[in-house]
């Protein structure tokens, strides 16, 4: 009995520090204790669909969840919040019914409680002291949201509003956004809102009244009915229609506004960055010049969260997606802001805007990375997590302030994007046999080299798909985490708290790791301590900064790793590069020069044919269509390891490698030009080609 009592106490206490029952007395939490139903959910679990109805409440437990907001216009979904221990999900849905307004996912396994419609229905007619409580709470809770937000209730029906005032706004858009103007003092219009977070009606409003400020107050939905079915037609001079006329009316005009959503839903195109544009500066007619550089935060943030600038940002967000970008460029003029996007390794200008933009869009990108928008002298660094038809995409963002204000670039990436195959990312077999035995080695350190961008991430998570079994322990060191891979213990680096690469790795080192990543090995402490874990009977996984795989011995010894301890503990090396590849659809055979064929050593009666893109609607008229990897693997064996002990240079390593079979980037792009996978003038701009 004591056990029982105990769990009774235990749960009486945990509803005590759940903020909507905090008020409630010990015998209360104890009887909605009995209502309460545990529930697990594993990660990756949908607990409340947006749009879905509300029947239920959920209270955390224990976990972590996430809630997720879809924008209409692009359909990304927005992190809104994280929640953990003894938050509460869906409470308002239990009072109204009405359909959730987000999505809320689990993070990790979580446990809840749930409380069911009908049971809290049962509570309320059984219990009425907790009614009072719950009622009490949730008024105290709308008095507290209405003092932050410093918006205040007005009665429709305890005004004596003018009708100009009042007919300053068109009857259609008053009924669509449930908003009426009841107040115009200085150039500032007092507007009643069923809902004042309606970024959509401010908007809508300042089109109609030009340069206006807008001081929303609250009044109810059913005062607005009433209001626009009494007060408002006599304000207006509305005649009265015979009765039942009126019903008729708004019935046609419900069923055709429905049937116009419908459709706009089935087809609406992603609204233009040029339309959005003009959208914007349309609202920014009655600015003076020195308005034009707000330095208050508030005039940032309210700038920012205007309604055609926030679409601007997501859609920016989604065209980069949509065309296959791994970067955005928003980089300031001094006569506008250029918009760029890297596609297939390539930057190309995708729309110059204009100046007046800067400064929201700006703020607006700030504010989802969570950055400080009132600074603007200091980079900042920050990250974008959204998710578009179900993928999960991350930005990791980066402002630096340039001359004409700052510039901002957003690195793209979609850890939900599918792994391919090593076989289909190198499609050499050889080199495919050759990377297959190394990683399935069992202990050693295999290296990847290549400059920023060049696919060493991609080829290493590849190689890890390969051998991930429940059998072996995987632990990576990541940042960021660029791709989500299901068995894989993932911890990324956080510099502010002192986490880095090193201390990640010592922690592995007490968890009986299998295999290890390391996303970069950038000091001596990091590289040694991964040589260490190399030789003491794990495969290491990382990557190097290096022109080619003969030349990271080299940086190796540069970073004080000793010669003896790199030959002992390198299973091989992979450099690689990324060429845009040809357009399979408009390839041609193209004349190269003879001193290109001398580069490649090739005469005019021994080179292959080679290939340019001519352009073509499939590759948007580039000639080029995605990309292909160009890889040098160095496969370490006794008379490499003899020569890397003895501190050999890399020239005599990279010609021992040769002479064992190692196909150097130039061999290996040579094979690509023969094949007509990539063109000359992709290899001349990637590669250093020596004779």
């Amino acid at each position: 009995m004591s056990a029982v009592i105990s769990e009774t106490e235990l749960l009486v206490q945990f509803l005590k520090n759940v903020k909507l029952f905090a008020e409630l007395s010990p015998d209360s939490l104890a009887k909605l204790g009995t209502c309460l139903k545990t529930a697990e959910f594993p990660p990756n679990e949908v607990l409340v669909r947006e749009g879905a109805p509300g029947v239920s409440m959920y209270i955390i437990k224990s976990g972590l969840v996430e809630v997720r907001k879809k924008d209409p216009a692009t359909g990304i979904d927005f992190l809104v919040a994280q929640l953990t221990e003894g938050a509460a999900v869906g409470e308002m849905s239990l009072l109204t019914g009405k359909p959730r307004s987000a999505t809320v996912t689990t993070v990790q396994p979580t446990v809840v409680f749930t409380l069911t419609r009908a049971d809290f229905r049962n509570l309320l007619t059984q219990h009425p002291e907790i009614s009072l409580g719950l009622a009490r709470i949730l008024a105290e809770r709308l008095e507290d949201a209405t003092k932050q937000v410093g918006i205040e209730y007005i009665n429709l029906f305890k005004g004596n509003f003018d009708p100009r005032v009042v007919g300053l706004l068109p009857q259609a858009l008053v009924s669509l956004h449930k908003v009426v103007p009841i107040a115009y003092v200085n150039n500032s219009v007092t507007l009643a809102m069923v809902n004042p977070s309606n970024l959509v009606a401010f908007d809508d409003v300042r089109r109609y009244i030009k340069g206006v400020i807008i001081e929303p107050v609250v009044c109810t939905d059913e005062d607005f009915r009433k209001f626009m079915d009494t007060v408002y037609p006599h304000l207006m001079g509305i005649k009265e229609e015979p009765a039942g006329s009126s019903l008729k009316r708004d019935d046609k005009r419900d069923e055709r506004r429905r049937e116009e959503k419908r459709r706009a839903a089935a087809d609406t195109p992603m609204q233009s960055l040029e339309d959005l544009q003009n959208e914007i500066l349309g609202g920014l007619e009655v600015q003076s010049e020195e308005e034009e550089k707000p330095t208050n935060t508030m005039e940032l943030a309210t700038a920012s969260e205007d309604a055609p600038v926030v679409r601007l940002a997501n859609n920016i967000l989604a065209l980069a997606i949509n065309k296959g970008a791994s970067d955005i460029h928003i980089e300031p003029q001094e006569k506008g802001v250029v918009l760029r996007l890297r596609i297939d390794g390539v930057l190309h200008v995708e729309n110059i805007l204009s100046k007046k933009i800067q400064l929201p869009l700006a703020s607006r990108l700030k504010i989802l990375a969570r950055l400080d928008i009132s600074e603007r002298r200091m980079p900042q660094d920050g990250r974008i997590s959204i998710k578009i038809d179900e993928r999960a995409i991350d930005f990791r963002v980066s402002t630096v302030p340039a001359k004409f204000g700052e510039k901002i670039v957003m690195r793209i990436l979609d850890k939900s994007g599918a792994l391919l195959p090593l076989d289909k990312i190198i499609v050499h077999g050889p080199t495919v046999e050759k990377l297959r035995w190394m990683i399935n080695q069992p202990y050693g350190i295999i290296y990847v080299t290549g400059p920023t961008g060049s696919g060493k991430t991609t080829t290493l998570y590849s190689s890890l798909q390969e051998i991930n079994s429940p059998e072996i322990n995987i632990s990576t060191a990541e940042d960021p985490i660029e791709y989500d891979l299901a068995g894989l213990c993932q911890v990324q680096t956080h510099k502010d708290i002192g986490l880095d690469f090193a201390r990640i790795l010592r922690a592995f080192l007490r968890q009986d790791p299998d295999v290890i990543l390391v996303g970069e090995t950038r000091d001596q402490e990091t590289a040694k301590i991964s040589v260490e874990a190399a030789l003491t009977g794990h495969l290491v996984f990382t990557t190097l900064h290096t022109n080619d795989a003969p030349g990271s011995f080299s940086r190796l010894e540069e970073m004080g790793i000793e010669p003896f301890l790199m030959a002992n503990s390198t299973i091989g090396i992979i450099a690689q590069r990324l060429a845009r590849k040809l357009c399979q659809n408009c390839k041609v055979p193209t004349e190269v020069d003879e001193t290109t064929l001398g580069y490649f050593g090739y005469t005019r009666e021994t080179a292959p044919t080679f290939y340019t893109g001519e352009g073509c609607e499939k590759c948007n008229r580039t000639g080029k269509k995605g990309r292909v990897g160009i890889y040098e693997l160095l496969l370490m064996n006794d008379e490499l390891k003899r020569a890397v002990a003895g501190g050999a240079k890399s020239d005599v390593i990279r010609d021992l490698a040769v002479k064992n079979g190692m196909k150097t980037l130039k061999d290996y792009a040579m094979i690509l030009m023969a094949e007509g996978l990539t063109s000359v003038d992709e290899v001349l701009t990637n590669l250093v080609v020596g004779g």
